[in-house]
């Protein structure tokens, strides 16, 4: 078995499974239980694969659609939903008409009991047989009881699982074919709310739905008894009862509007929780924690009104519950007594024994019924409006029968941006008009790397089978192995949901190395090239490129003009619309503006490979052809690959920690103090105490009323008898009295409670957050998305909703627990002596059951997190998985995941029955004795005081295995307190600001000094710089270069203390490690590679904190030309983005990147690669407005691309960590033996020459500008400019 989940489940997975196997093989309850079922234990394994392998859900909602289709209307999820499971749901209704038929029953011969003290003859032994009798058929009812409402639990609580994890599949299903219209209508945090809250109300509406017919049918058959019983006074209580019922109903329609704008707010407040996880880096090094603070915040506070009016209502319905009985016998019992009846022990014990049987279900299960109905309806309104979003076109992309592949694009018209003829070619775009024809399958590789949890070698493979000769040849073809070699597990390490022990250029070669090893009959290589340095892209487009695929259509996007000689055809685009199409010749011979993009070079003297690679990026497009030539270069041959990445080292994501033993006391005192003042947790102890004293003392005065007014019943001269009345002012005002104190504690201890726990969320929700915001980079680096979002979804939803609802029920049960047992004992004294032994039993089990259900709870938690990090993967990699037609793959790992979960879930489904099981029958042992021990004890007991011991016994039959189980439910559920207090003590950054602060114009020069820095990530980790010591003058511009994992992202971080460093950093005579972080954060602007918006609209992405006017705004936006594309937008700069910025193309988010800096106006800006990922165009601009608006500025920019800072003051050559080389561009290029000469010389002769001639009339500009170097300029023809500033500018 276990070789066949190694082959089922995702890497990881087998951890869990060892950790449930463990479980079952050491607990017997479960072994034991499951026999009880009739499932052996590895039926576990096989029962839940079956659940996610059978979806006749899924073919039934297909057959609703077709069907909607047809008769023009809309398609209903509930009509699927009802049509797939009617019929096995239906048979459980068998169960509870027996259960309720037993519930109702029980009081008959209660009563019969009872009349037999009432007319006690010690003489009569028929009369004592025929008692115990009647006590024998009242425990055989019990012990049914005790077994059927299990059963029914069991099998409902199977089918709810089994309905959620089809509604799941479906979700993901759906998720996986979302066009990207339908994606911009949903976000992952709605996503992730779906499969996190809403489907779980499947789970409980199965629970409750049958007793939406069962209630009303057991009221009548109660109200026909009681009319036996007293007569027309019982319509006074089911009059009581009736109109509950409408309250209640209101209270779930309430609950019902009140849970939809909940949900509204909680998928807000996840989307933004997930944009701030996923953009952590960035929201620090601007310096927007506080923004997003706010933001949270008051979507949390809306959240949170919403919840507290819900939790209220809530409270309301569970006190009236608690109190109904309790008016019900008080209103029919004052009716009985005002119709000029005599109250007797028997009347009294069988209706309030019936009318505690028809609460239970009339006021607790048939309103729940009602409003996990109104929940599950509004949860399959959102399911289905998710499942009804529009599709992408499924394109047959099989071959034409002549066998010849091909991309063909004809008369194509679509509403684009500059990347979107690639998704044209994927069938992500929809024209239209025109159409887009692919003849052969396609392999992707996106703009911005996409790697899945799991090992390297699964990312490459991709579901392909593993070939270790054509493994080897992919790995050596994409620069990688090298890479692998130095990871401590080879290509068997696992990396996470983002990634993120790989580097950026590692991650863009694992996904060029999965599309290679597809072996696709056509490949869209989109711009791989940019996030690696020049020796790797030569080595990529030679030996991969121009080798490995050079029998394969490919388009290749790239800004690296250099290679375009190698394309058989070049297509021209601009503002959409193709200028023209030719070869590389063609166009040079042309006078068209591509001219000006290339540079004459007839003194190249190497060969590229003959014409044949296609490209395309915004201007460059071409068709197939074959290479007939394959590089010769040596120094590439064997693979001239990027040094291990010491910067991103690999960071080693731990398993989620599940904590072990039992809750501790310091968790509830935390949780309960985070809610309210210790004086305020002191009174609502003893107003729970007042209300079950009230409680209590309410049904003792009743019995003692009847049994007052028993000892006045005399007879006279044997002539029948005679009753004396009592005073019924007197009796009747206690009861009233009574009954008023049970009403208004209930209603007020429920409301205090709700009040303490769900401010104990709201203040432990803020905690986290603030905490994640203070953490350092390295915590999200361990740790996925799903891991942190599963604390902001599902244990935030169970403090929220569930807990504060559990906590109150167990309290309410428990004091009646002890409020039946007290009275049973005061009764009957002797009754202590066999509670001993049940007490003992019930102890034993319920540690037994406890160190198992903890157990199973935290792995069900731990089990959960995958699926949601699953889901948000597949949807960063979506456009990859449909175009390797990977969908399937994608969900079987889902439905893998969804199993792993499931089988946690069922365990802790069969753990909990097997324990009710087991508490019933203590509790039915309890009625036996109370019940036959009355009848031995007849002579010493009262029919009242028997009356109240034996119903009060018999309301422990379910309340009692129910009370534990709560117990054992809150300190399940504490583990979702446990898991958000674990995260409101992370580890923390320095704080934001401290005494010493900057001045207000630091810093007024930009002078930075690097003295003697050394840099880690981690305390355990590698130095990834090391002894740095370095001056960057003020104004300067220095070009930070050095291949892959040399260390230049480090040096950003150590300066904005990302990580502490090691050492001495100053800007402006201040150290950096003296003054708050975002003192120093604000202080620096950065253009980051990756630009990244938030939801939210465009002028709080660009001013968090409002602190410029519109007429700055509008002004930076024309500085980058967006301008006009904001005021077409329909809100202008209050237009809501997508999320994250989606709707604008990478070059307008990074032009919104180039605005942020403007506004900021700071003396130092940081440039990271921030033109990798744009066209030449945007490059262009951007270097243009850095060389304008922060001519004054010191300005450090990291670049792959040496023509980027080719005229930068200065060079600084980083080198695993250390510097290297550190003086002016053109005096390293005179030294052959320098690192920067050996990086430009691999550019090729003709690059070579044209950079170092730009550097060196920099150098006789800035250090001999008296010197005259016209006359050595080359001049392009064409337009009369120096051809080496075209160069620098664009050729890209």
């Amino acid at each position: 078995m276990l070789q066949f989940l190694y082959h089922t489940y995702p890497s990881g997975a087998l951890g869990s499974i060892s950790s449930i196997y463990e479980i079952v093989t050491k607990c017997p309850v479960l072994n034991a239980y499951l026999s009880l079922c009739h499932l052996p234990c590895f039926m576990l394994w096989q029962g839940t694969l079956l659940f996610t392998k059978l979806f006749p859900h899924c073919r039934f909602w297909d057959k609703e659609v077709l069907r909607a289709e047809n008769d023009a209307q809309k398609p209903s999820l509930t009509r699927a939903i009802i049509k797939c499971y009617w019929k096995s749901y239906l048979v459980l209704g068998i169960f509870t008409l027996i259960e309720e038929s037993a519930k109702v029953i029980q009081p008959i011969f209660l009563g019969k009991i009872i009349n037999y003290f009432e007319n006690y003859d010690p003489m009569d032994s028929v009369a004592l047989n025929t008692a115990y009798a009647y006590a024998t058929v009242l425990t055989v009812c019990t012990l049914i009881l005790a077994i059927l409402h299990h059963l029914y639990f069991y099998h409902v609580q199977c089918a709810g699982m089994r309905l959620r994890i089809a509604m799941c599949h479906m979700i993901y299903r759906k998720a996986l074919r979302l066009s990207n219209m339908a994606m911009g209508k949903t976000t992952t945090g709605q996503i992730v709310n779906l499969l996190s809250n809403d489907v779980n109300k499947f789970d409980q509406v199965t629970v409750f739905l049958h007793f939406l017919w069962a209630g009303p049918l057991q009221a009548i058959a109660v109200t026909a008894l009681l009319w036996m019983e007293i007569g027309i006074s019982c319509l006074a209580g089911m009059a009581v009862l009736i109109i509950l019922l409408p309250f209640q109903s209101c209270f779930g329609k309430l609950f019902s509007s009140l849970r939809s704008k909940t949900a509204t707010f909680t998928d807000a407040r996840i989307r933004t929780m997930n944009e701030v996880i996923t953009g952590i880096r960035i929201i620090k090094m601007y310096a927007w924690e506080k923004s997003f603070s706010d933001l949270v915040t008051n979507l949390r506070k809306k959240e949170i009104s919403k919840i507290l009016r819900s939790s209220y209502l809530r409270g309301m319905n569970l006190a009236s519950f608690f109190s109904a009985s309790k008016i019900i016998v008080f209103v029919t019992f004052t009716t009985y007594m005002l119709l000029g009846n005599v109250i007797t022990a028997s009347r009294v014990f069988v209706a309030v024994t019936l009318y505690g049987a028809v609460r239970l279900t009339v006021t607790l299960f048939f309103p729940a019924a009602i409003e996990k109905v109104s929940e599950a309806i509004i949860s399959i309104r959102r399911i289905q409006n998710f499942l009804l979003l529009d599709e992408i076109s499924q394109r047959n992309r099989q071959p034409p029968s002549d066998g010849k592949k091909m991309v063909h694009v004809q008369d194509f018209t679509a509403f684009w941006d500059k990347s979107s003829l690639l998704s044209a070619v994927l069938g992500e775009l929809a024209p239209s008009h025109g159409l887009v024809s692919v003849h052969g399958r396609i392999a992707y590789v996106s703009q911005q790397p996409w790697v899945f949890s799991g090992t390297v070698r699964s990312n490459i493979l991709f579901g392909k089978k593993y070939e270790k000769e054509r493994y080897e040849k992919v790995i050596k073809a994409c620069a990688l192995k090298k890479d692998l070699q130095l990871l401590e597990d080879g290509d068997l390490t696992v990396i996470g949901d983002r990634g993120t022990t790989l580097s950026g250029g590692q991650k863009a070669r694992v996904n060029l190395a999965r599309a290679v090893y597809q072996d696709a009959d056509i490949y869209l290589l989109d711009d791989p090239l940019s996030a690696v340095d020049a020796e790797v892209s030569r080595h990529l487009f030679e030996l991969c490129i121009c080798q490995t695929l050079h029998e394969k259509i490919t388009i290749l996007v790239t800004h690296q003009l250099q290679y375009l000689k190698a394309a058989s055809q070049i297509l021209i685009l601009k503002d959409g619309k193709m200028v023209q199409k030719g070869t590389y010749t063609e166009f040079l011979k042309s006078g068209i503006d591509f001219g000006s993009l290339l540079k004459k070079d007839n003194e190249e003297s190497e060969q590229l490979p003959v014409p044949g690679t296609p490209t395309l990026r915004n201007r460059t497009f071409s068709e197939s052809s074959v290479w007939s030539q394959q590089s010769s270069r040596p120094s590439l041959k064997d693979g001239a690959v990027e040094t291990q990445d010491t910067e991103n080292v690999p960071v080693t994501l731990s398993d989620e920690n599940r904590s072990e033993g039992k809750v501790g006391f310091q968790a509830y005192k935390n949780y309960f103090r985070a809610g309210a003042h210790w004086i305020v947790i002191i009174f609502l102890i003893l107003l729970n105490t007042a209300a079950q004293v009230a409680y209590v003392l309410q049904d003792w005065w009743l019995s003692y009323w009847a049994n007052q007014q028993s000892t006045l019943n005399v007879t006279v001269n044997g002539g029948g008898n005679v009753t004396k009345k009592l005073d019924l002012n007197w009796y009747l005002g206690i009861y009233s009295g009574l009954t008023a104190a049970t009403v208004l504690f209930g209603i007020a201890r429920s409301l205090l409670v709700f009040y303490v726990l769900v401010n104990s969320s709201q203040t432990l929700h803020n905690k986290m957050f603030e905490s994640i915001l203070k953490a350092p980079v390295l915590f999200f680096d361990r740790n996925p998305i799903g891991r942190i979002l599963n604390r902001f979804s599902k244990d935030i939803g169970h403090l929220d909703d569930l807990l504060p609802l559990t906590v109150l029920d167990f309290i309410q049960t428990l004091l009646q627990v002890v409020g039946v047992v007290s009275v049973a004992v005061a009764v009957i004294p002797w009754i202590a002596i066999p509670l001993v032994p049940l007490g003992i039993v019930f102890i034993f089990l319920r540690r037994y059951f406890l160190e198992t259900s903890r157990d199973v709870k935290r792995l069900e938690s731990t089990t959960r997190s995958p699926v949601f990090s699953h889901l948000s993967s597949s949807l960063q990699g979506l456009w990859t998985i449909r175009a390797y037609k990977a969908e399937e793959r994608c969900q079987e790992l889902f439905d893998a995941h969804q199993d792993l979960h499931s089988e946690a879930w069922f365990l802790f489904l069969t753990t909990s029955r097997w324990f009710a099981v087991r508490l019933d029958a203590i509790c039915a042992m309890f009625v036996i004795v109370v019940a036959f021990g009355s009848l031995i004890l007849a002579k010493t007991l009262d029919a009242g005081q028997v009356g109240l011991a034996l119903s009060y016994a018999l309301t422990l039959m379910g309340m009692f295995q129910w009370c534990v189980r709560q117990s054992a439910e809150v300190e399940n559920m504490m583990i979702s307190v446990e898991r958000v207090i674990e995260y409101t003590d992370l580890e923390k950054e320095a704080p934001w600001e401290c005494q010493k602060r900057p001045p207000p114009t630091w810093p007024h020069e930009g002078v930075i000094i690097f003295d003697n820095v050394n840099f880690m990530y981690s305390l355990d980790g590698p130095l990834v710089l090391k002894h740095l010591t370095a001056l960057i003058k003020s104004r300067e511009k220095v070009g930070i270069v050095g291949r892959t994992g040399a260390g230049k992202s480090s040096l950003i971080s150590a300066l904005f203390r990302l990580s502490e460093p090691e050492g001495k950093i100053w800007i402006d005579k201040i150290l950096t490690t003296e003054i708050g972080l975002h003192d120093l954060r604000k202080k620096m602007s950065i253009i980051p590679q990756e630009p990244v918006l938030f939801t939210g609209t465009m002028r709080k992405n660009l001013d968090p904190f409002n602190e410029h006017t519109d007429e700055e705004l509008w002004n930076a936006l024309q500085e980058v030309q967006l301008k006009e594309t904001i005021e077409d937008l329909p809100g202008k700069m209050d237009t809501e983005l997508a999320e994250s910025g989606s709707n604008f193309s990478v070059g307008q988010r990074q032009l919104v990147c180039l605005a942020r800096a403007i506004l900021r106006k700071n003396q130092i800006l940081i440039i990271d690669e921030a033109t990798a990922n744009v066209d030449p165009r945007t490059d262009e601009l951007i270097q243009k407005k850095i060389r304008e608006k922060f001519a004054h500025c010191t300005v450090l920019t990291i670049a792959h691309r040496l023509n980027t800072i080719i005229d930068s003051d200065r060079i600084m050559v980083l080198d695993s960590g250390r510097l290297k080389e550190y003086d002016e561009p053109y005096v390293l290029l005179q030294n052959k033996e320098s690192l920067f000469y050996k990086m430009v010389q691999q550019l090729g002769k003709a690059e070579a020459a044209a950079l170092t001639e730009t550097a060196k009339q920099v150098y006789f500009k800035r250090n001999y500008p008296h010197i005259g170097h016209t006359d050595h300029m080359v001049t392009n023809t064409s337009n009369g400019q120096p051809s080496t500033l075209t160069i620098f500018e664009t050729a890209l």
